[in-house]
């Protein structure tokens, strides 16, 4: 049977897939999107407007729902009870840490991906990220300033809907914003202590709806939003962009369709995508003029890696050698937490209204200089607390009975934490290849990650333990302490580098506008393509970036580059 040729077809549906998908379809092309889960339905797959308490296992989850399966350990914070049990998450393939490493690749194979559950920040990268390297000496600059992506900064604000306000920062250049969410108790506490010792604390960039916005409802402060949103109020594929890529009649939608590799013709270039069907094992291909990877940053690399053919023997457009490399991360960890004397006895009050995203220490460090500091660039710090659906400061109070539980409801409104977001610097230590002897179940060759925290964001770490140390002591808190290692690797989901753009094709995988060089119909629409992860979250960037490269796309259909199918 003659096989159906598509103009496009784009792996994976999340923040880069799903605007991809919306913007080719709007246009009017033939799209095939492939998915490597199940259609993620909200209704079904979450357990909102819940207490811990009414759920069976107390949110801690069924301790026997992963016992078949080959990678049998839960994704904190994103996978809880609230969505467990719903096969939107990756347990099936598993994937190998080099001796040294203990990465923490966490995964949603759902349509939306991980972009359902993520933390919502959505700062502007500016020219003091995208020019680092002529400021520190460290590194490569980025293909493009702030000017030229800013326009595109804009257009993804404005349709996702961002809450802030305008702040004159040099770290985050000021955006498009909805109404910001008022600051809480707490926040006023922090605010004042912060004020003290020179540190910013403002509202954060929140992806979030305070206000109704392009046909979605507001948020209605039900809390827990990083266990899904079951009424669309904050930016989601799932309720944004695939509803309306869907709407065109234009894209054809294939889930659970796991993609082993991009196929190729006699001269190198893409001419679709090879699979597995999760479902019957069987191999499956699609074919299409053009090819566009968001399979989510390292995802996107394994997939290329595994690319192999006799144009393409290390991966496919990988000439330069650089498919896989510098791997980077955010640091994670807590550098202080404690608890708010003041407000000892207080009644309890809905702090949790937004997964505590509503305000953001931004980065002030090596903002005149470069070299202020011990450290190159600089971090940000979000800060928690209040009354929470858990009282996680149980471990810090003695006793028991009668006197523990008072204790309990006495601390309630009490606690303030904080943790840090450190992006790693670019390294060549840092990586992923293929696993030369392992494969998943499903006969493809694991993804291998090699990954150790470096001297600089270490570095980060301890500044922001003295940084909270002095904001404890400015805002009348005491700590109990900190975390003395940081998070594992992995656990931010903020993962860049690995298939990096720039303008050399001898050093760089992609050129300024996602599209490979060395195989022009072949494109990436993930953080892959992003040189390093700054002090900002990736995912509103990301889909700035996406809507930026997709316009190219459409406009190398438009001048003949690419032909219709």
């Amino acid at each position: 049977m003659q096989q159906k040729m598509y103009d496009v077809v784009v792996v994976g549906t999340g923040a880069g897939g799903g605007t991809a998908l919306k913007l080719l379809c709007e246009a009017g092309l033939e799209v095939c999107a492939i998915n490597s889960g199940p259609r993620t339905e909200p209704d079904k797959d979450y357990r909102r407007h819940r207490q811990v308490f009414d759920l069976k296992f107390r949110s801690f989850g069924d301790p026997l729902a992963l016992k078949d399966k080959p990678h049998q350990e839960h994704y904190t914070v994103e996978e809880s009870e609230y969505s467990d049990g719903s096969e939107i998450w990756e347990h099936d393939i598993t994937y190998s840490n080099a001796p040294g490493t203990d990465w923490y690749w966490k995964r949603c194979k759902g349509t939306g991906g991980k972009a359902n559950f993520w933390g919502r920040s959505s700062a502007r990268f500016g020219d003091i990220d995208f020019k680092a390297a002529d400021r520190d000496g460290s590194g490569e600059n980025w293909p493009v300033e702030y000017a030229e992506i800013a326009p595109w900064f804009s257009k993804a604000e404005k349709y996702m809907g961002v809450a802030s306000t305008i702040q004159n920062r040099p770290s985050n250049p000021d955006g498009d914003y909805l109404p910001p969410f008022p600051f809480r108790c707490i926040d006023y506490i922090i605010e004042a202590g912060a004020k003290k010792i020179g540190v910013p604390y403002l509202p954060d960039r929140c992806a979030q709806l305070t206000v109704a916005h392009n046909g979605h409802p507001p948020c209605h402060y039900c809390g827990n939003c990083t266990r899904g949103c079951e009424v669309g109020a904050f930016f989601s594929p799932t309720w944004f962009t695939l509803p309306e890529a869907e709407a065109t009649k234009k894209m054809t939608l294939l889930t659970n369709m796991l993609v082993r590799s991009v196929l190729v013709d006699h001269q190198g270039m893409a001419k679709g995508v090879a699979c597995v069907d999760r479902n019957t094992r069987r191999e499956v291909e699609v074919y299409a003029k053009v090819v566009v990877l968001s399979a989510s940053c390292v995802e996107t690399a394994h997939i290329m890696l595994n690319s192999k053919s006799r144009q393409w023997p290390t991966g496919i457009a990988n000439s330069s050698g650089q498919l896989g490399k510098n791997l980077c991360e955010h640091l994670y960890g807590c550098p202080g937490y404690g608890y708010l004397p003041r407000l000892l006895g207080q009644p309890a009050t809905p702090d949790n209204i937004a997964d505590s995203t509503i305000a953001w220490m931004p980065r002030w460090q090596n903002l005149t200089s470069p070299h202020e500091e011990k450290f190159l660039r600089g971090y940000s710090i979000y800060m928690d607390g209040g009354c929470e659906n858990f009282p996680g400061y149980f471990d810090q109070i003695e006793g028991f009975g009668g006197e523990f539980k008072r204790n309990i409801k006495r601390y309630y409104a009490t606690p303030v934490g904080s943790y840090i977001q450190a992006p790693t610097l670019p390294s060549p230590d840092n990586y992923v290849d293929i696993d030369p002897d392992k494969k998943d179940i499903y006969g493809i060759p694991q993804l291998r990650f090699h990954f150790k925290w470096g001297h600089n964001e270490l570095l980060m770490f301890e500044h922001a333990k003295q940084v909270m140390a002095d904001l404890f002591k400015a805002m009348g808190a005491e700590m109990w302490g900190n975390d003395s290692e940081p998070n594992r690797p992995g656990t931010s989901l903020h993962e860049t580098g690995v298939c990096r753009m720039g303008n050399d094709p001898k050093k760089f995988v992609t050129n300024k506008w996602g599209q490979t060089h060395d195989v022009p119909n072949l494109y990436i629409c993930d953080a892959s393509i992003f040189l390093s992860c700054t002090d900002k979250t990736t995912t509103m960037p990301l889909i700035a970036f996406t809507m930026r490269d997709t316009d190219h796309l459409l406009e190398n259909f438009r001048n003949g580059t690419h032909r219709r199918a």
